[in-house]
């Protein structure tokens, strides 16, 4: 069957999401004190991008007011200015003969914001989403108390018409794709292995169940082209809902595309729908698995003064590092936060405080002796 061959691949992806790992792209936040932000983001490039001079546009969405520059993977961490000349390349192609340059060459894209929000609200590299922040100030005298949350939230056509909250908890469903709460603490290894046997079992059945939806809405799409069709459209919609929770969907694990043929051949008693999901006429993929999956990538942030909580990231003492991903917020209603809260001690604070109670005590000693 050609009709869904390439969104059946695509969506096996999701299987993967917790795992794969896109270590080069990359996304590094930087919070101010003063409540300004830049982000710069780091992504592979080719030659012709690299020698587009810094004062025109990079494309559509990066435009001449990002500062660009760019490096070399495995060599060194230096950042070079844009456009890159000819003899640079050069350069580079001698050292990687038998390498593509594209391989390794890296762009940086930068700009400073006012906001947070704005900010979120040039969001690059994830198309279909969409991101909201918010950066909160506890004033307390001696510190303040610095929150920064982001929340990315997919904003595009429906990803999985069947839910995962039909075949798992949240948390377990948390866990298999971002690895919090942790449920596995204190188990063994063969317990955890038992536990994420049993999960695993439950996300290929809502797998299945996706899989046989869609295999239905590309039939239900082009019902006019369906010869002889045994129920009418309306009725076929309904009862596919009811089909793709049947224990033979749910449980397969050989050819699912002929299997599910003979699901719906067993249950309308009819073979009409074959010649259409045979035919070349479908064969199409959803373009928003493309742009879900595509979101995927290293965060980084750096907040003012002394890291208190990195929520789910990992703090090296200078950098929280998080993952972000479209996968990461199928078990959350297509929404992913990250957050940290940061702690900057006022100095001044203490300045005062030390020159006030150096002052009462002065006044106290002069009184006493006026007194004496």
């Amino acid at each position: 069957m050609k009709t869904n061959s390439k969104t059946i691949a695509v969506m096996m992806l999701v299987l993967l999401m917790a795992s794969c790992n896109n270590k080069d792209a990359r996304m590094l936040t930087v919070i101010n004190e003063d409540g300004t932000c830049s982000r710069e983001y780091s992504f592979h490039t080719n030659e012709k991008e690299l020698t587009i001079p810094q004062k025109e546009d990079f494309d559509s969405l990066i435009d001449k007011h990002w500062e660009r520059t760019w490096s070399m993977i495995g060599s060194d961490s230096l950042r070079h200015p844009v456009p890159i000349t000819k003899a640079q390349l050069d350069s580079l192609q001698e050292l990687n003969p038998d390498k593509e340059l594209s391989d390794s060459l890296m762009v940086h894209v930068k700009k400073q914001f006012a906001t947070v929000q704005d900010m979120s609200d040039n969001l690059l590299m994830a198309e279909g989403f969409k991101a909201n922040s918010k950066l909160e100030k506890s004033f307390k005298w001696f510190y303040t108390d610095y929150t920064f949350t982001e929340t990315f939230v997919y904003d595009g056509p429906a990803i999985f018409p069947i839910p995962i909250s039909r075949f798992l908890s949240t948390d377990s469903a948390s866990y298999w794709f971002t690895g919090q709460p942790n449920l596995t603490r204190d188990y063994s290894g063969a317990e955890q292995k038992e536990m994420l046997d049993k999960i695993e079992a439950k996300i290929n059945q809502w797998l299945n169940a996706n899989w046989f939806a869609e295999i239905c809405k590309t039939i239900a799409d082009h019902y006019d082209m369906v010869k002889n069709p045994p129920v009418s459209k309306e009725t076929f919609v309904s009862q596919c809902n009811e089909l793709a929770m049947h224990p033979d969907v749910l449980n397969d694990t050989d050819d699912k595309v002929d299997n599910f043929k003979k699901v719906l051949d067993n249950h309308f008693h009819s073979d009409a729908y074959y010649e259409l999901l045979n035919s070349d006429t479908l064969d199409s993929s959803r373009e928003e698995y493309g742009s879900f999956l595509s979101f995927d990538t290293n965060y980084d942030l750096v907040m003012p003064g002394k890291v208190m909580d990195a929520g789910m990231g990992e703090y090296d003492g200078h950098v929280i590092h998080y993952r972000v991903s479209g996968g990461r917020t199928i078990s959350n209603d297509y929404k992913y936060s990250i957050s940290a809260t940061s702690r900057v001690t006022n100095i001044w604070a203490f300045v005062v405080t030390f020159l006030v109670i150096a002052l009462s005590i002065g006044s106290f000693f002069i009184r006493r002796r006026s007194h004496s």
